[in-house]
């Protein structure tokens, strides 16, 4: 009798309510709610008494790495700087995290039944495509607008930037959303659970993530041609046909708004990059005209990914940024929709570096700026051994460790007392960053970002973080590599998409990526154990 009535149970009451609550917290943006929701599961498997799990290479990948960061830390002298032990601190307790979720993770799989953990699965998806399309009702309230992506406005917080605020239930950015539900697609899709592919899809479509998409239709191309299944080849068919019909109406007006905006803002751009110097800037906030730029203009060869700091003025840039920070002195206002100023961004990168911003190495490069950030890994290689070996050590280099130290507000909220930048990081990729943001907000894409997995383990962990990547964390995957089913697919997607940021420290997309690995490498059905 209790038999038939857990079989007529809805199909969400069959979720386990505990892993849906871990999972929405642990991917959430917050690092406090992150973190307790870690301490909470952790108190309710110990209490469940959960049977031990063996430890998996990804485990020992996420405890390796503080400890190959702080030799290169060490090596570089970083200790020696009072406010890097916090930015240090706050590294470590981002890969422990990482650890710990991976563990809690294999805890529930290796003991709920795998059907329990795929329906937990597709409530959490429904879920947030129900909060993503909230914050599009929101949106269409907010805008007076039917379809928003048709809608420009001087801010730009519309039209093409419209997906960028469909952030879902975690919070996080619209690139995250669109990377996870990427996930749920070709997992779903796979497994024959069509309407939740299709949830998944919309909420992916909404998000508007380009690179995504690509990534994930490669993907799905990949899955119509091997795909043993009939059915799976024809719901694969079904979401690309759902792609198909759906991107275009979304995106129609995309086209027109990307022309609007080269034809006016890089327009106007050019023609201030033409006349801009440090003087001809109305921007008096930090008197930069007291202070003289480097002699030698032209970007020599050697220093082309280097950028040379400011040798003809005394310049604290930790103490510069305490001030940038408590003044607001970057802050964006004439556009709502931008952090920071993009005039004044040009000025600072004019007067830090001691080079006429419009003669940095990026106003003459012509490709994407992605793949200059990861020259820049190369050229810092070369320029010393000790860089190949260990890196620039945590926060050093190239990590939202690294971003968020600097106190400038582009991954949060900081401490103005612990405002911490490494030299490294401040020759290299906050140059770039710095540039990316200066220019006009349609080129704020994350194939023009430095962000990056592999450009964080080989600028802050050098070769020994390669390494200890490919043998435990890629070498996990390996060893069980016939187990693989859908994972095969969504590995395809994942490691591609491990280039366009820096998911082990933003704990969300890797969440559902190691879940459904593990599911299918320990996965308990009713029959085994």
């Amino acid at each position: 009798m209790t038999d038939n009535n857990t079989y007529r149970l809805p199909w969400y009451k069959k979720a386990d309510i505990p892993l849906l609550l871990f999972i929405v917290g642990v991917a959430n943006v917050k690092l406090y709610i992150k973190v307790a929701a870690i301490v909470l599961y952790s108190i309710y498997l110990l209490y469940k008494q959960y049977p031990r799990q063996k430890t998996t290479g990804i485990v020992k990948f996420y405890l390796l790495m503080p400890l190959i960061g702080s030799i290169g830390a060490v090596w570089h002298g970083s200790f020696a700087e009072d406010s890097y032990w916090f930015s240090f601190s706050m590294s470590c307790m981002l890969w422990l995290l990482a650890a710990a979720t991976t563990v809690l993770l294999q805890q529930s799989v290796g003991t709920l039944a795998k059907e329990t953990v795929i329906t937990t699965l597709k409530l959490f998806f429904l879920l947030n495509a129900l909060v993503s399309v909230s914050e599009l009702i929101i949106m269409i309230i907010e805008s007076g607008q039917l379809v928003p992506y048709w809608y420009w406005e001087p801010t730009e917080y519309y039209g093409g930037s419209t997906g960028d605020h469909i952030k879902g239930i975690t919070g996080n950015i619209s690139i995250t959303n669109a990377g996870i539900n990427a996930i749920g697609i070709l997992y779903f899709t796979y497994h024959r659970y069509l309407k939740t592919a299709i949830f998944c899809t919309v909420v992916l479509l909404l998000c508007t993530s380009n690179l995504t998409l690509i990534f994930l239709i490669l993907t799905l191309l990949a899955m119509l041609m091997f795909a043993t299944k009939k059915l799976v080849k024809r719901y694969t068919f079904y979401v690309l046909l759902t792609i198909g019909m759906v991107y275009p109406f979304l995106s129609l007006n995309n086209v027109k708004y990307v022309q609007h905006v080269y034809s006016t803002n890089i327009t106007e751009s050019d023609k201030e990059k033409k006349n801009l110097t440090p003087k001809s800037n109305n921007i008096d906030y930090l008197d930069y005209e007291k202070y003289p730029i480097n002699d030698k203009h032209t970007v020599q060869k050697e220093s082309h990914y280097k950028l040379m700091l400011n040798d003809t003025a005394l310049i604290s840039y930790k103490d510069n940024l305490k001030y940038i920070n408590a003044e607001e002195r970057l802050k964006s206002t004439s556009n709502s929709n931008l952090k920071l100023e993009p005039a004044k961004l040009q000025k600072t990168i004019s007067y830090w570096y001691g080079t006429p911003y419009e003669e940095t190495p990026l106003t003459s490069y012509k490709s994407f700026i992605k793949l200059y950030s990861m020259k820049q890994i190369w050229w810092y290689w070369k320029s010393a051994k000790k860089n190949i070996v260990f890196g620039a050590g945590m926060g050093n280099f190239s990590s939202k460790q690294a971003i968020k130290s600097t106190g400038l507000g582009w991954q949060g909220t900081y401490p103005r007392k612990y405002i911490y930048i490494g030299k490294d990081f401040l020759q290299y990729h906050l140059y770039t960053l710095m540039y990316v943001f200066s220019l006009p907000i349609s080129e704020h894409s994350v194939i023009n970002m430095p962000n990056s997995v592999y450009n964080q383990i080989a600028g802050e962990y050098g070769l020994a973080g390669i390494v200890i990547f490919m043998i435990f964390y890629v070498g996990f995957i390996l060893k069980y590599i016939k187990r693989l089913k859908v994972g095969w697919y969504i590995c395809m997607f994942f490691f591609p998409f491990l280039a366009f940021d820096y998911w082990f420290e933003m704990l969300s997309v890797t969440v559902f990526f190691e879940l459904i690995i593990l599911l299918e490498f320990f996965g308990k059905t009713d029959d085994n154990s």
